[in-house]
């Protein structure tokens, strides 16, 4: 593993599949949150201390976690809570390509299409959620003033929740990305990644998805 601090509330740590080997990881034990998932993620905090003496200064973590071509992953964190989640967003380019660069095994194809940074779409955010009951609770925690352009799929028995900014400002944008890492994890967009989900994943709901949840799940 190997720590970057991008600054004094946020840490950006590259977990190799090497790694996830030796911990006996796989990425369904993070994304769907179970015990061994969660412990590695604690751990991976704490030992920021004695890697690059990182202080947790807060009670809330923001964490964004990125799954990396070679089964790897990204794990941003910050103390900061919803203050610092866009600070994480910020760095999603940099997760993509220049992490890919440094391990250097992006392949050559994406490298010279340049779909990893130039691909990453700011005004739309995906988040993965372990059971359909968490996407439910997120969606219930939306005020229902608020309009979120929203489509549902379900892919390998997690469910993925695209949002497109579309209307909303930006300040609202964030605030409900920042109470979605609260129920599922944040990952990056790209094209790429949106073209793999529409043909191997299942569409449930192809258009408002948080208002349709919402409706059920308060009924």
């Amino acid at each position: 593993m190997k720590y970057k601090k991008i600054n004094e509330a946020t840490v950006q740590c590259i977990i190799t599949a090497e790694d996830m080997l030796e911990y006996g990881l796989t990425l369904s034990d993070i994304f769907e949150r179970n015990e061994k998932g969660e412990g590695f993620l604690r751990d991976i905090i704490e030992r920021a201390h004695d890697e690059i003496g990182y202080q947790i200064n807060g009670e809330n973590i923001a964490m964004q976690i990125t799954p990396l071509k070679d089964k790897g992953l990204v794990v941003t964190f910050t103390d900061e809570g919803p203050m610092g989640f866009k600070d994480i967003l910020q760095h999603l380019k940099d997760v993509l390509q220049g992490v890919s660069d440094e391990l250097g095994r992006q392949d050559q194809a994406e490298m010279e299409s340049g779909q990893s940074a130039e691909g990453f779409d700011e005004n739309r955010r995906m988040f993965v959620f372990a059971s359909l009951h968490q996407v439910m609770q997120f969606t219930a925690s939306i005020p229902n003033s608020v309009s979120v352009k929203s489509h549902l799929y379900k892919e390998s028995n997690v469910y993925y929740l695209v949002m497109e900014k579309n209307r909303l400002s930006y300040k609202m944008f964030n605030k409900i990305s920042a109470q979605a890492v609260e129920f599922g994890n944040l990952i990056a967009v790209s094209e790429e990644r949106m073209q793999y989900l529409e043909e191997h994943g299942e569409c449930l709901i192809a258009d408002r998805a948080v208002s349709r949840l919402r409706k059920i799940y308060l009924a």
